[in-house]
């Protein structure tokens, strides 16, 4: 009888470890991902005359920040459909990022008196991937 009880408890914990620890794999998986991809255009995108939104509110803000950070892959996005110089890679990579962003968006539960983006500053794009790599590698942490 103890031993079934003692399976019993083992395998609830068991069960609830896999429960609660399968968002925070995906979400370290997404995280990853996104880091790689943006470390993929690299210098190539440096091309690019664009100013972007560049939130610089960090941890308490992540939903309003990965939103914003999602709008300005969009606009990025938008604008190197355009150029002919911009290489297919680069532009699959800001897919993969966008689509990533939106995904990683969603794990994450909204915060409250966070600004909107409008109201952060306009960067150059090389600064705007800086911010967005940094941002990403200190929410893997």
């Amino acid at each position: 009888m103890c031993k079934v009880l003692i399976f019993s408890c083992l395998s609830v914990v068991m069960l609830m470890t896999t429960a609660y620890g399968a968002p925070l794999s995906e979400k370290n998986d997404t995280l990853t991902t996104l880091i790689k991809d943006l470390e993929k255009l690299g210098t190539s995108m440096k091309k690019i005359n664009l100013e972007l939104y560049t939130p610089n509110e960090k941890q308490e803000c992540s939903w309003q920040t990965l939103q914003c950070y999602l709008k300005e892959i969009v606009t990025l996005e938008n604008e190197i459909e355009d150029e002919d110089e911009i290489e297919d890679e680069n532009v699959f990579s800001v897919r993969n990022i966008e689509k990533n962003l939106q995904k990683l968006t969603d794990l994450i539960p909204p915060g409250t008196g966070c600004k909107i983006c409008e109201a952060n500053d306009k960067k150059e794009f090389p600064e705007f991937h800086r911010e967005l790599t940094n941002f990403l590698r200190s929410m893997l942490k």
